[in-house]
């Protein structure tokens, strides 16, 4: 017994040398990490908007229907998202809900998405640039600043990331092993297209015509099999739905595929598809840190051996392809970024161990100071939300989020105690190489999202949750027969039928004469028009804090 137990307590004495090689303890701390990472901010919150609203809706009515086929929202068809999510998150909420909250076991579906993407990343990485390569890429990408909290929401477009890295997986290896690159290639059109429409599937299948137009060693006849064998099994996946669908109805298909197939030029609104053009360069730099500059710093390095570079054909080509694509097709919303985090990552990681020992020391420096003084920022909230003091951030406290009491819980407060300790010592303890700055930046990510999980997520939860106001407007709505919505939103008609069962009437519905109370939503932006001679304000309320948004309830005049 000892002497299996020696090298684990040797192991542990001595400083943790993050060179690529595995240990028991480097693998314990790697699982650690990912753990960490992905598994708090997935239960225990109430659902957000606005991703997450719509998500929800979507499920909770599979749910209370039973029909998987077509996607309801409040008791209307919704078809502006793939349905893959909504089936996974459905399964989940199905398995796990006498456990937990129906929102807690749907979101545990972007966990398994999110499981999917990191064992793609992982195994593409491999397949490139061999194994030491393959921890390090998931930690990079769960560095990435733009993926942190979109990563833990419901979400269609965790689905199409899922879809895309299990794609370039595929891509990775189908030039050497067609048997495993072909179905690789083929669940990641599938889940892609299924998951969240055209743009991701288009991606994947954009970067496996183009690859054998970059070199030789794409032109082989594995590789073409691979492809082939991919298309072969995506095709009737992609298929069946839409087919069970256009069986049910053909208007609804005929819907769900003009919006599937609709880019940021759909709708003749080309004005502003130009204006934002632009718009992924402009968020990169942040988005995908520290991705980005470690990608930018292998192409540098490798500027004169490209072509004799294979390892680096399939990244570089996918990330100016899929910047490309999306800079053209995508709609401006920092979520539709996500794609191009995955050839970033496998590009960065390709030259990390050249990377110069300065540069690491600095990127080292930055997330260490960062992380470090956000956790002080965190602790310090923590501290004044339980006890008031100091006085001027409780007062903060007071002043965004009135009406909130802390409420103390000792396990949660216990393992961001732990969490904070375990960052100091794995900080101390690491040996100076390239590779500590990445491993230093992902632990430090994840410390600072499991202390907000732990420490804040009851006051984030209570500024973003829309239970308070939905069931203070419940109470006064009473026993109205029905509530005509005016300028309501689908996130916002969600979390309403979710929370107390509203269902509202559009205006121009024939049941709209027999209803008695009427609710608006109101905005800095917009404010519909309520007839004043035939409606009288009776209610109005937000979520604590919010000063963007707010529900007014009208009851009709006598």
């Amino acid at each position: 017994m000892n002497r299996v137990a020696d090298p684990l307590v040797e192991s542990l004495r001595q400083r943790i040398s993050w060179d690529g090689t595995r240990t028991p303890v480097k693998s314990a701390l790697f699982l650690l990490v990912c753990l960490a990472w992905l598994l708090p901010g997935l239960v225990g919150h109430d659902p957000w908007k606005i991703d997450e609203a719509l998500a929800l809706g979507a499920v909770s009515g599979m749910l209370r229907t039973g029909d998987w086929a077509v996607p309801m929202l409040a008791g209307e068809p919704y078809l502006d998202r793939a349905p893959l999510f909504f089936w996974t998150a459905a399964a989940f909420a199905k398995v796990f809900g006498g456990w937990l909250a129906l929102h807690d076991a749907a979101r545990l579906a972007s966990g398994f998405f999110m499981a999917i993407t990191m064992a793609g990343v992982h195994g593409a990485a491999v397949a490139l640039h061999g194994p030491r390569a393959g921890r390090i890429a998931v930690l990079l990408l769960i560095g990435c600043l733009g993926l942190l909290i979109r990563a833990h929401e419901m979400s269609t477009d965790l689905a199409g990331l899922a879809g895309v890295s299990l794609g370039v997986a595929g891509l990775s290896v189908a030039a050497r092993r067609p048997w495993a690159g072909g179905p690789l290639l083929g669940a990641g059109l599938a889940i892609a297209f299924l998951g969240d429409g055209l743009i991701p599937a288009l991606l994947v299948g954009a970067l496996a015509l183009l690859l054998p137009a970059i070199g030789p060693a794409w032109r082989t006849r594995p590789y073409g099999l691979a492809v082939a064998a991919g298309l072969a099994l995506a095709a009737p996946l992609v298929c069946a739905w839409p087919v069970v669908l256009a069986q049910r109805d053909p208007a609804l298909s005929a819907e769900w595929l003009s919006v599937a197939m609709a880019t940021r030029w759909a709708g003749g609104a080309t004005r502003g598809a130009w204006a934002d053009l632009a718009y992924f360069t402009k968020i990169l730099p942040w988005y995908a840190w520290p991705a980005l500059p470690l990608a930018a710093w292998t192409a540098w390095r490798a500027r004169r051996s490209l072509a004799a570079r294979t390892d680096l054909h399939l990244p570089l080509a996918a990330v100016l392809l899929f910047f490309a694509l999306l800079s053209l097709l995508a709609e401006a919303r920092e979520v539709n970024a996500m794609p191009i985090l995955v050839p970033l990552v496998l590009l960065g990681v390709a030259e990390l161990d050249s990377l110069p020992r300065g540069a690491a020391s600095a990127l080292d420096w930055f997330g260490v100071t960062t992380f470090l003084l956000m956790a002080l920022v965190l602790w310090i909230g923590f501290v004044a939300a339980l006890t008031g003091s100091p006085e001027a951030v409780a007062a903060w406290l007071r002043r965004e989020v009135p009406g909130f009491h802390y409420p103390f819980r000792f396990i949660p407060f216990a393992l961001a105690a732990l969490l904070t300790c375990v960052w100091v010592a794995v900080v101390a303890r690491s040996l100076r190489t390239t590779r500590r700055a990445v491993v230093n930046w992902s632990a430090g990510i994840t410390m600072v999202w499991m202390l907000a999980m732990m420490l804040g997520l009851p006051l984030i939860d209570q500024a973003r949750s829309y239970r308070g106001v939905a069931l203070r407007l419940a109470s006064a709505i009473g026993s109205s027969p029905c509530t005509i919505g005016a300028g309501l939103g689908d996130a916002q008609r969600a979390l309403l039928d979710y929370f107390i069962g509203l269902r509202v009437v559009s205006p121009g519905n024939t049941d709209a004469a027999r209803c008695d109370t009427l609710l608006a939503q109101v905005s800095r932006s917009s404010s519909p028009t309520v007839d004043a001679a035939r409606w009288r304000e009776t209610w109005r309320g937000s979520r604590p804090g919010d000063r963007t948004e707010s529900f007014v309830l009208y009851r009709r005049a006598p």
